[in-house]
């Protein structure tokens, strides 16, 4: 008769086999497949590259006051009229090796090139944003930052910096604007871009919460209670917190 402990070891033994044996087989067979899949990115052959999104810096929305606001804002929007002559692409999130297999080896340098472009106009258009906030322009930081939005930035600082300027204007619904454009960065940035933007705006519209006191009782007959439309919109999503709960 086999003794259960017997039973019990082999049984055991067995797992720890087959577990090892997976998790030794894992790493040679994704380095293999990594390999092979270079080694064809590498044979890939030149492609077209008319269908990149091509970014256009957008020089008419860019606010560059005259005479310049200082002799830093004179040279970065002079860097950002030089960028302007040059082929922009946002290639953040994808590899090397996708970008080979999808457009050939040889297209490699230039698109890297490509992409610097798209780096080099998101740190311009963030400083220069920094330095109109910085001497008081605040609508052409506004207005700065949100070119950089718009061509698909994924510097956290551009998003919360400007999510902290709506906030002083209680302009809540644009920091949701600002979350929704956050959610399309490509980069490792985007969660914790995301999550900032939360915060700033739980932060500010919880505080206009307790400003508004119970949300069922009836503003009709204190004109002074309503709140601006937008602030409204926002409080609609917002879950109400009692005293107690605060």
């Amino acid at each position: 008769m086999i003794s259960p402990l017997f039973t019990t070891i082999v049984i055991v033994a067995g797992f720890i086999f087959v577990f090892m044996k997976i998790t030794s087989e894992k790493p040679g067979d994704g380095i293999r497949s990594f390999r092979e899949k270079e080694r064809r990115a590498d044979s890939t052959l030149k492609k077209p590259l008319d269908d990149l999104p091509f970014i256009e810096v957008p020089l008419d929305s860019i606010p560059s006051p005259e005479p310049a606001i200082n002799e830093k804002c004179a040279a970065i929007l002079a860097e950002l009229n030089a960028l302007a002559g040059k082929k922009i692409v946002n290639l953040t999130g994808i590899s090397n090796t996708d970008l080979k297999l999808t457009y050939g080896a040889p297209n490699l340098p230039i698109l890297t090139e490509y992409d610097q472009n798209f780096t080099s106009l998101c740190m311009n258009l963030h400083e220069l944003g920094c330095e109109y906030k910085l001497a008081g322009h605040e609508d052409e930081a506004i207005a700065t930052f949100n070119v950089a939005v718009n061509v698909g930035t994924d510097i956290s600082g551009t998003y919360t910096t400007l999510a902290e300027m709506y906030a002083e204007r209680g302009l809540y619904v644009e920091i949701q604007r600002l979350i929704n454009c956050a959610d399309n960065i490509r980069s490792l940035t985007r969660t914790s871009t995301i999550k900032k933007l939360q915060n700033i705006l739980d932060s500010h519209t919880s505080a206009v919460i307790k400003l508004s006191g119970d949300p069922d009782s009836s503003s009709e007959s204190d004109p002074d209670s309503i709140l601006p439309a937008d602030i409204l919109d926002i409080l609609e999503t917002v879950p109400y917190k009692s005293s107690d709960q605060t």
